[in-house]
C-alpha cells in the first residue's frame, strides 16, 4: 500500500473543500471548482477535479491528465500513458505533497498505474515555488486523494461497471467503494476514518503493424539504387489490465488549531500480454515487373519478393508496476506560526516477464504494395497453415526486476507579518533518502531449438484468428500458424516439453547491475507580499538543494577477463530561485508573471558506473564499449511565464499564457574512443548536450450556458489549444529538431449538456505530426520518424435515477483511431496502430 501523511497534505486539510458535494454535483459545478482553484493560486496551475474525471472513460490518472490544456499524452494498450507537461518529460509527481515514482531506470511515476478512484484531484502547477518539490523541469504534478475531512458527515459511495472491448471481444468487471466516517468526542476530540478501494479490470487488443527499416539497394533497378522497406511485422496483443488501489486514512483533530493525519495507499497495475507476431523479411529475388516506385522519387512502392523468410514469435509479456507509501503528519496553527511535520515511506517495484516459442520458414512469394493507407501484405506460393512448413528456432526467456524506496522527512514553519506590504514568511527543510538498484539484472535466458517441426510437437500451433487485424483496415498476412502460450508462463515446464535441460538462469551479467543511493538536503526561504491599493500580490523564494549520490557497478577487465568493482561518491549544491507577481483589475482580469530556475537529475542508469567492454580478436577498431556517465549534471532550465486571465465569471472564462524555457543539459550518448590497458575502445556514454530551447502558448475556454433560449439550458463547452515551438541540436542527424514525442499543435474539445437527470459530454483530444525517434539506415544514414496527426474521441452518457443512484453508458475510442508513423516521408511509411473501442456500463450509489 502506498501510506501518506505529512505537512504537505495537511495544509491542503485547511482548504475546506466539500468533496461530497463535488460527488454529486454535475459537470459544471466541478469546472467551476477547478476554475475555482486556477483563479485564487499563487501559481500558474491548472486543476482537475474528481466530478470531472469520473464523467468520462478515465481509468487512470494519466486519463484524465491527457485533456489539460499544456499537456500531451502517448498512447499504451489503448490507453494513456506517458506524459509530457508544456514538452518536456521532465515532471515532479506528487502524491498529497510527497514525492511518488515507480521503480526504474527513470525518476518519474507511471500515472497509468493510479486508478481514478483514488482521486479527489489532480493540480498541474506550470511554475515553480520554492517550497514544493525540486526535479519538474516542466512543472509538477500533485494527486491529492479524499480524506475523512473533507466530508461534512459520514459518507459511502459504491459503483460498479462492466466494459467491454470490441476488437478483444471480451468483457471484464470493475468496483469501488468509498466509506467515511467522522466521530466526535468531547474529551479526545474529532476522529475520521477513510478507507477507499477500487478494483478495475480491462480486457484490451492492440493491432500493431511496423515496416522493415528501408535501405538504400541498388540491385533492383538497373538505372540506380532504390529505397527498400526490409519487411513487415504484423503483431496482435491482447491481455488484460488489472488496477488495484487502496487508501486508508486516519486524521485526529484533538482541538480546532491541531490536527494529526496517517495515510496509507496503495497503487498496483498489472498487465497480461500475449502477442502474435509474423515477420516477413526481403526474399532473395524478385518476380520480374512486379516492382515499382513512388511518382518522382526513388521510394519502393510495390514488389513481389521470392524466397523470403519467414518468422512467428509468440509470446508472454507480463508487468507489474507497485507502489506503497506510508506516511505520518501533524500541523499545529497558531496566532503567529503555523508549523507542520510530515514523515513518510514509498516503496515500488516493478518486473518484467518475457517468455514463448519462436517458429521459421520460407515462404515462395511475399508482396507489398505500399500505396495505400496502410501497406498491404500477402503470401502466395507456400501453405502456412501447415505445421510441417514451420521449424522452432528458440525458446525466449528474460525476466528483470526493479526496486526502488524513498524515506522522507520534512518540516514547514510559516509566520503571519504586521510589517507593511509583508504578509508572510514561510520557510522549510526536507531530508529524502531514495535508493534504487536493478539487482540481480536483465536475466537473459533465450536458447536455440534445432531439429524440430511444429508438426513433431502435436497442440501447440493453431491457425490465427485475428481475421480482423487493424479492424480491416489493411490487407495483411490473414493465414498462418500462431504458437499456444498455455505454458509461456512457466519457463521451466516450457523447456521441459522441448527437451531442453539448460537450467533457467537466476541472474543477469553482472556488468548490468547497478546499485545507487542519493541523498538529498534542501531547505527553503519564501516571502509573500501584498500592496492593496494596487491589488498586487507577489512570492519571492529561493530553494536550495545538496545532493550526495553513491554509485556501485562493475567494469570488466579485457586482459584477464574478470571483473573490476566501480564506484562513485558525488556531492552537488543548487540553488533555485523563483519568484511570482499577480494583480487584479477591473471585471474579474488578472495577469500574472513568473519566473524560475528548476532541475532534473539524470536517470540512474545514466548515472550507472558500470563499464562493459567487448575486444574484437578479428578487427581491434571494432572494440567497443558501454557506460554510464557519474559525471553527469542535472539538466537545468531557466523559466519565465506571463498569463492573462478572466475566471471570476460563474459560468465561464478565458486564460492565455505565454512561456520559455532555456534548457541545459539534455542527456544524449556520444560514441568516443578511450584506452584501458593499452586497448582502444569505441565506448558509448551519455553526456549533457548542447541547449535547448521550448516555448510556447496556451489558450483556455469555456463556457456554461444558463440564460438564452431554453435549447440552450444546460449546454456547456470547453476549449483549449496549444502551441510549443522547441528546438534541440540532435548531433546524429546532423541538425536541429524538435524536442522527441512532442506535437507542435495540441486541441482538446469538451462539449457537455446537463438538465434534469441527464448528463452527457464529448470529449475529441488531438494533436498534430510529432518527432517519435530515428533510425539507422543503411545507405541513407540516420532517418527521422515521425507519428502523423491523430485524434481520440471519448463520450458518456449518464441519468440520475434519483438524487442518489446515477448509470452511465461510457465510450473510449469511439472513432477506433487509427495512428501512423513514416520515416519523413509518406512514401516511406513505418508502422500503423489500431487499438479497441471501449464500452462501459456503470452503476453508482450514495448512501
Amino acid at each position: 500500500m502506498c501510506v501518506v501523511a505529512g505537512a504537505p497534505g495537511m495544509a491542503r486539510a485547511q482548504e475546506g473543500l466539500r468533496l461530497d458535494r463535488v460527488v454529486v454535483e454535475g459537470l459544471r459545478s466541478s469546472a467551476e471548482t477547478a476554475q475555482q482553484r486556477k483563479r485564487e493560486s499563487a501559481d500558474i496551475v491548472d486543476s482537475v477535479i474528481a466530478a470531472e474525471i469520473h464523467k468520462l472513460a478515465d481509468l487512470s490518472v494519466a486519463d484524465a491528465l491527457q485533456r489539460v490544456t499544456g499537456v500531451q499524452v502517448a498512447r499504451d494498450r489503448g490507453e494513456a500513458s506517458a506524459f509530457a507537461v508544456r514538452g518536456l518529460t521532465q515532471v515532479e509527481t506528487t502524491l498529497n505533497g510527497r514525492e511518488v515514482f515507480t521503480a526504474g531506470a527513470g525518476r518519474t511515476v507511471d500515472l497509468a498505474d493510479f486508478a481514478s478512484e483514488m482521486l479527489a484531484g489532480i493540480d498541474i502547477y506550470k511554475t515553480a515555488s520554492a517550497e514544493r518539490l525540486e526535479g519538474g523541469l516542466g512543472g509538477s504534478i500533485d494527486l491529492r486523494t479524499r480524506r475523512p475531512f473533507d466530508f461534512a458527515g459520514d459518507t459511502t459511495v459504491l459503483s460498479a461497471r462492466t466494459a467491454r472491448a470490441d476488437l478483444a471481444g471480451r468483457s471484464a468487471g470493475q468496483a469501488s467503494a468509498l466509506i467515511s466516517r467522522r466521530v466526535r468526542d468531547a474529551q479526545a476530540g474529532e476522529f475520521g476514518l477513510l478507507v477507499n478501494l477500487a478494483f478495475q479490470e480491462r480486457a484490451w487488443r492492440e493491432d500493431q503493424k511496423n515496416t522493415g527499416a528501408p535501405a538504400l539497394r541498388n540491385d533492383l533497378l538497373p538505372d540506380g539504387p532504390v529505397v527498400a522497406p526490409g519487411g513487415t511485422t504484423e503483431t496482435v496483443s491482447l491481455g488484460t489490465r488489472r488496477r488495484l488501489a487502496g487508501s486508508a486514512l486516519l486524521q485526529w483533530r484533538p482541538v480546532p488549531n491541531f490536527e494529526v493525519l496517517a495515510e496509507a495507499h496503495l497503487a498496483e497495475l498489472r498487465t497480461r500480454q500475449d502477442s502474435h507476431q509474423i515477420n516477413a523479411s526481403a526474399g532473395t529475388g524478385v518476380v520480374p515487373g512486379s516492382l515499382a516506385l513512388f511518382d518522382g522519387t526513388r521510394d519502393l512502392r510495390s514488389i513481389t519478393w521470392t524466397d523470403a523468410p519467414v518468422s512467428v514469435l509468440g509470446f508472454a509479456r507480463d508487468t507489474l508496476d507497485r507502489t506503497r507509501q506510508f506516511a505520518l503528519a501533524a500541523r499545529h496553527d497558531g496566532e503567529v506560526w503555523t508549523w507542520s511535520a510530515d514523515l513518510s515511506h514509498t516503496r515500488s517495484r516493478n518486473e518484467l516477464l518475457f517468455s514463448g516459442p519462436f517458429l521459421a520458414t520460407r515462404v515462395a512469394q511475399f508482396h507489398q504494395d505500399f500505396g495505400g493507407t496502410v501497406p498491404a501484405t500477402s503470401i502466395v506460393g507456400t501453405d502456412l497453415l501447415d505445421p510441417a512448413n514451420w521449424r522452432y528456432t528458440g525458446l525466449a526467456y528474460r525476466k528483470r526486476p526493479f526496486e526502488g524506496s524513498l524515506a522522507a522527512l520534512r518540516l514547514d514553519g510559516e509566520r503571519a507579518l504586521q510589517a507593511g506590504p509583508l504578509e508572510r514568511l514561510a520557510l522549510g527543510w526536507r531530508r529524502a533518502d531514495r535508493r534504487a538498484d536493478n539487482a540481480p539484472g536483465l536475466v537473459f535466458g533465450d536458447v536455440g531449438v534445432s531439429g524440430l517441426t511444429a508438426a513433431d510437437l502435436a497442440g501447440r500451433v493453431r491457425p490465427t484468428p485475428f481475421g480482423d487485424f487493424l479492424d480491416g483496415q489493411a490487407g495483411s498476412i490473414g493465414s498462418f500458424l500462431i504458437a499456444d502460450l498455455g505454458d509461456a508462463r512457466d519457463p521451466a515446464a516450457l523447456r521441459d516439453a522441448f527437451g531442453i535441460a539448460t537450467p533457467l538462469p537466476t541472474a543477469g551479467s553482472a556488468l548490468g547491475v547497478w546499485s545507487i543511493r542519493e541523498r538529498s538536503d534542501a531547505a527553503y526561504l519564501r516571502s509573500d507580499w501584498a500592496v492593496p491599493s494596487w491589488q498586487l500580490d507577489t512570492r519571492w523564494g529561493v530553494r536550495v538543494v545538496r545532493t550526495r549520490s553513491w554509485l556501485d557497478g562493475t567494469r570488466s577487465a579485457p586482459d584477464t577477463g574478470g571483473l573490476l568493482p566501480l564506484s562513485a561518491d558525488t556531492t552537488a549544491t543548487d540553488w533555485l530561485p523563483s519568484a511570482s507577481l499577480r494583480q487584479r483589475f477591473a471585471q474579474g482580469w488578472q495577469w500574472r508573471a513568473a519566473a524560475s530556475r528548476t532541475i532534473t537529475r539524470p536517470n540512474f542508469d545514466q548515472l550507472s558506473p558500470s563499464l562493459s567492454l567487448l575486444r574484437n580478436s578479428l578487427d581491434p577498431t571494432l572494440n567497443q564499449g558501454a557506460a554510464g556517465n557519474p559525471e553527469l549534471q542535472p539538466v537545468r532550465s531557466t523559466n519565465l511565464d506571463l498569463a492573462l486571465e478572466r475566471l471570476d465569471d460563474a459560468h465561464g472564462g478565458y486564460a492565455v499564457t505565454v512561456f520559455r524555457k532555456n534548457v541545459v543539459g539534455f542527456v544524449a550518448t556520444a560514441s568516443r574512443p578511450e584506452v584501458y590497458d593499452g586497448v582502444s575502445y569505441q565506448v558509448s556514454r551519455p553526456y549533457n548536450s548542447d541547449p535547448a530551447r521550448v516555448r510556447g502558448l496556451e489558450l483556455a475556454w469555456q463556457r456554461f450556458f444558463v440564460d438564452g433560449p431554453d435549447a440552450w439550458r444546460g449546454l456547456g463547452l470547453q476549449a483549449n489549444y496549444t502551441l510549443v515551438d522547441s528546438v534541440t541540436p540532435d548531433r546524429r542527424l546532423g541538425q536541429e529538431v524538435p524536442l522527441q514525442n512532442l506535437s507542435r499543435h495540441s486541441l482538446n474539445l469538451i462539449g457537455s449538456y446537463e438538465r434534469g437527470p441527464w448528463r452527457a459530454r464529448l470529449a475529441w483530444n488531438w494533436r498534430s505530426r510529432f518527432l517519435s525517434g530515428t533510425a539507422g539506415v543503411v545507405g541513407l544514414g540516420t532517418l527521422p520518424i515521425y507519428t502523423r496527426p491523430y485524434g481520440w474521441l471519448d463520450g458518456a452518457i449518464g441519468w440520475h435515477l434519483t438524487d442518489r443512484v446515477s448509470i452511465t453508458l461510457e465510450g473510449g475510442n469511439l472513432l477506433g483511431t487509427l495512428r501512423r508513423t513514416d520515416y519523413g516521408a509518406a512514401t516511406r511509411p513505418q508502422g500503423a496502430w489500431v487499438n479497441d473501442r471501449q464500452w462501459a456500463l456503470g452503476l453508482s450509489v450514495r448512501l
